[in-house]
């Protein structure tokens, strides 16, 4: 399996806090970003779903293309990966530090394609004396497909690392 053409990449560091995860940007288009949602249970935690629907290819979302797998993981930060963007705007696993989380869940390989994130949202705000207070933390699926690269490290930047980050990943044969 041949790796896909790198355009940006996101260098997940092996020390703590990756909240502020650095970047090597190359040149990058801005992909188009899709809005909608529709909601999907997951056992013991309420998530969200964006981007449900089909692809533009007509590929139905929850249905893999021939030849491919789609697997969760779900693992402590630092993730010790290196993630790149390709020339669609598809993100990929460029690189697993050896010896990270990444590693030592033995799922996640070179080449696989990242389809989907957790993310934390508020989803409401009180106002006390002046002061903005943020409220309804909630875990949700942050699908990747139409978005910025950037957005999309952002949102596996909210997690906080005292919680564990849900990676979807497409692998191909």
């Amino acid at each position: 399996h041949a790796s896909p053409p790198r355009e940006r990449a996101l260098v997940v560091p092996m020390i703590a806090a990756a909240a502020s995860p650095s970047l090597r940007v190359a040149h990058a288009p801005r992909a188009l970003s899709r809005r909608g949602s529709s909601s999907r249970l997951v056992p013991g935690r309420r998530s969200l779903r964006a981007f449900a629907g089909a692809t533009e290819d007509g590929a139905d979302d929850d249905k893999p293309p021939p030849g491919c797998s789609r697997y969760e993981v779900r693992i402590k930060k630092p993730l010790g990966l290196v993630l790149e963007e390709d020339k669609t705007g598809k993100i990929f696993v460029a690189e697993i530090l050896e010896d990270s989380n990444a590693a030592k869940s033995g799922l996640i390989n070179v080449g696989d394609q990242l389809l989907a994130t957790s993310a934390m949202v508020f989803n409401s705000t009180s106002d006390y004396g002046g002061v903005s207070v943020k409220k309804g933390e909630e875990t949700i699926r942050f699908a990747t497909r139409g978005e910025d690269f950037k957005t999309v490290m952002a949102a596996i930047g909210t997690v906080p690392s005292q919680r564990l980050v849900t990676l979807e990943f497409q692998k191909c044969i």
